[in-house]
């Protein structure tokens, strides 16, 4: 999102920012304008007052409903672009755009539109395609205990998706929504949203510069089940190829008492970091057993001409091509990616092929101008002339 507003500012675009006033912002000069923002996750410690404050805030924030009016009176766009508003901000601010006249364009970057934990994963573990929750039925949800494990949470997102539908449904909120891949486009579709209409948009990598490969394999990214590193350290113990694991997660721990001898494991990095490491790799590996929308992590490998050995799932395939940019595989199939690894691993003029092919694909498909020119025709469809 933030590389987006660079990218329109740079364009010669006028952006004013909204969101909650979170302790991790970046500063904005607008920031007198955000909504507080309250911790929702699993370790929130909150009065049982808050919790009740904060569930109702899902289903429509009056404090920012109030304070995104002031701002639209003060700033008059011509398009108000939201991405994930859901949790905190709430639908209220696309009643204010409503009410001021200006149309609004979503980017959905998760499956909320048609999941209520987001994440087609039931009971937070198993991959959830096609949806077990119907268009009004989303009692699966509840009776897997999809969010964070607990009945109650569900329940509430469970309802908060079911007033978020009827909502942009009944008052046409949204004029537009982009989705970053495909995938992510046709399960909206399938799940009961007739409109408002999807562009794909696919997301951006800017070009970074090349380097030689060296030896090691990469995984960079969160370290929880869904991520499929159970099966990529199965993998490593069948290849014994060395990886480095750059991340953390809830999986951590198991993971580092469980890992060979070939697996280093870094911990957190930035993103300065992971890139360092992207250059000094010989292949990333994405092993994902989720439904994946269209990750970065992939783009991030092809525009360092690192060939991506990644799971056959979700938008993935839309990125890499089979034999062409990377090698894809079945989900928890910890042979075949032991296979794709060893044959990356002792080809190193394939290696370069793959790694040089991704290089040129995100050159050409995935760059910040196409992209840009992705979102500005998704605006003059609804808005610009």
């Amino acid at each position: 999102m933030f590389d987006e507003i660079a990218w329109l500012e740079h364009a010669g675009h006028d952006v004013a920012h909204f969101s909650t006033s979170h302790p991790d912002n970046q500063s904005s000069p607008w920031s007198d304008y955000f909504a507080p923002y309250i911790e929702l996750g699993e370790h929130a410690d909150l009065a049982t007052r808050d919790r009740v404050t904060a569930a109702a805030r899902m289903f429509y924030s009056v404090e920012a409903a109030k304070r995104f009016r002031r701002q639209l009176a003060v700033f008059r766009p011509h398009v108000v672009h939201v991405h994930g508003i859901h949790r905190q901000l709430s639908p209220s601010i696309l009643v204010e755009a409503r009410r001021a006249g200006i149309p609004i364009v979503q980017t959905l970057h998760d499956f909320h539109p048609v999941c209520p934990s987001d994440t087609l994963l039931r009971g937070g573990s198993e991959v959830c395609v096609p949806p077990q929750c119907g268009r009004r039925n989303l009692l699966p949800c509840v009776v897997h205990r999809c969010v964070r494990g607990s009945v109650a949470a569900s329940a509430v997102s469970a309802a908060e998706l079911l007033w978020r539908r009827w909502l942009i449904g009944r008052a046409d909120l949204v004029a537009l929504f982009i989705a970053p891949s495909r995938f992510l486009a046709d399960v909206v579709r399938a799940g009961g949203w007739s409109r408002p209409p999807i562009s794909v948009v696919p997301n951006a990598v800017p070009e970074v510069p090349a380097s030689a490969p060296g030896d090691f394999f990469l995984y960079a990214g969160r370290l929880s089940r869904e991520k499929g590193l159970t099966t990529l350290l199965a993998a490593s113990v069948r290849s014994k190829v060395p990886l480095i694991v750059a991340g953390d997660g809830p999986q951590a721990r198991e993971l580092r008492g469980a890992a060979p001898a070939t697996v280093r494991f870094v911990g957190r990095a930035t993103a300065s970091e992971v890139a360092q490491l992207l250059h000094g790799c010989l292949a990333a590996v994405v092993p994902s057993e989720c439904a994946e929308n269209a990750p970065m992590a992939v783009l991030e490998s092809m525009a360092a001409a690192r060939p991506v050995i990644a799971s056959r799932v979700g938008g993935i395939p839309e990125q890499v091509r089979d034999g062409v940019e990377g090698i894809l595989v079945p989900p928890r199939d910890a042979e075949a990616l032991a296979t794709a690894m060893l044959r990356v691993a002792g080809d190193r003029e394939l290696a370069g092929r793959l790694g040089r092919a991704g290089r040129q694909r995100a050159l050409e498909r995935f760059t910040p101008a196409v992209h840009l020119q992705g979102l500005l025709e998704a605006y003059r469809r609804i808005a610009l002339p």
